[in-house]
């Protein structure tokens, strides 16, 4: 299985498959979030990603610890967990229910620059005066879906609150992935380590959300709407589609990539899937200001990675 490393497309197609199957599962939540809070859809997706990991290193015989890595690269991974599977996940289903999955997804485009941004402060990267400009076209595209005219179609109040989530949600889950680029450089030279370390990172975004629900006064009121099977079956679908499938391609994309933003920039890819995806199945209108704004955020990504 390690072979695949070898090969120089395998970041590459590790990254766009990520995208792919994350912007099946994105489809699949948002209609699932009809009928579930955020916080529940978090708990049992990384309930369920759990259970497929443990099934899946018992079944190929990889190791449930991989030791050789320093205290500090432990605690890395479990702060990125926290922060990215936990905290960053709930903000980005609540934005996904508020303001629609196409909108998620052109917001999306601004991780890249955020990426670049704590690479600068973290790995000691530097933007090109063309990344820059890559940076704020991205930013002129979040004013353009801010400032849509589609008050018959959404509340301007919520969509102005959903999109301070979901930027929210892009900030913390770009701080976490390139907190723990320097620990997946030690192990991009396997595949069962790097699935290791996704799973290793679930692991507190599982025990974090679980932590936070099991507090809720009106759990047994969240959990009701699972008594409907069809919302059962787009939970576990979804999940292991995005939780499990595309976090693992995009951890072995982005550890096996050299350049933080150039793994960011495929996983943008996705914002063409959602967008052609949330039009057919959740027959969300695609706007000439949507389109608009989606190629300027894909132009921008594009800069922003162009040296």
């Amino acid at each position: 299985m390690n072979l695949l490393i070898n090969s120089p497309y395998w970041g590459v197609f590790s990254a766009l498959m990520a995208a792919f199957c994350w912007s099946v599962a994105v489809i699949i939540f948002k209609s699932a979030s009809k009928f579930l809070s955020p916080l529940l859809i978090v708990v049992l997706k990384n309930s369920i990603a759990v259970f497929c990991f443990i099934v899946f290193f018992l079944i190929f015989d990889i190791p449930f610890w991989v030791s050789g890595l320093t205290q500090i690269d432990y605690y890395k991974i479990i702060i990125s967990g926290v922060l990215g599977m936990g905290i960053a996940d709930i903000l980005f289903i609540s934005a996904l229910s508020k303001i629609g999955a196409s909108r998620v997804a052109i917001i999306n485009c601004f991780e890249p620059g955020v990426v670049y941004f704590f690479s600068i402060i973290l790995l000691g990267s530097f933007l090109t005066a063309v990344q820059f400009l890559g940076f704020f076209i991205v930013i002129f595209s979040l004013l353009i879906i801010a400032y849509e005219k589609d008050d018959l179609e959404i509340n301007p109040k919520i969509k102005n609150k959903g999109m301070l989530i979901q930027i929210l949600a892009v900030v913390l889950s770009s701080f976490g992935i390139v907190l723990i680029k320097p620990v997946l450089l030690k192990l991009n030279l396997s595949i069962s380590h790097q699935l290791w370390a996704t799973f290793f990172r679930l692991l507190p975004g599982f025990i974090f959300t679980w932590f936070l629900f099991l507090f809720q006064k009106n759990k047994h009121q969240l959990l009701a709407p699972l008594k409907i099977k069809s919302v059962v079956f787009k939970i576990i679908i979804a999940s292991g589609l995005g939780t499990f499938l595309a976090l693992s391609f995009w951890i072995m994309g982005y550890a096996s990539i050299k350049k933080p933003p150039v793994a960011s920039v495929l996983g943008q890819t996705s914002v063409l899937f959602i967008i052609v995806l949330s039009y057919f199945f959740l027959h969300e209108k695609i706007s000439k200001t949507k389109l608009v704004a989606m190629m300027f955020a894909v132009c921008g990504v594009f800069f922003i990675v162009l040296n």
